[in-house]
């Protein structure tokens, strides 16, 4: 029986810490650009990303650019809703691709600029 109370205390706060997250957070000037699907080779990235409330938002964000050839890192601004990519400046990555991942991961993309 103690087994069942812990556990279900444990449930309980994990409801709590995912929905005290902020992943609903839409921010002013809420429109998404359209992206392209023709692949770019450029030294990074920088998307705005609305839905980013907390440290495992970023780590989710960090998993799902890892899993994108070219991409050799990422940051994530919690305060500005932007993402940066640093990408390896010879493998081809399309912006559609990363906004893909960002969908995927339950986040609302909202536009990219390429670097270099």
């Amino acid at each position: 029986m103690a087994f069942r109370m812990i556990s279900g205390a444990v449930v309980l706060s994990s409801v709590f810490v995912l929905g005290a997250c902020g992943g609903s957070q839409v921010r002013a000037g809420s429109e998404t650009q359209a992206v392209s699907s023709e692949p770019v080779v450029a030294k990074g990235a920088t998307m705005r990303v609305d839905g980013l409330g907390c440290p495992m938002c970023a780590e989710s964000i960090a998993i799902l650019m890892d899993n994108i050839d070219g991409v050799m890192d990422s940051r994530v601004d919690l305060s500005t809703g932007t993402v940066h990519v640093d990408l390896d400046g010879t493998t081809p990555v399309s912006a559609e691709a990363l906004r893909r991942a960002i969908d995927d991961g339950g986040f609302t993309f909202r536009s990219i600029t390429f670097e270099g």
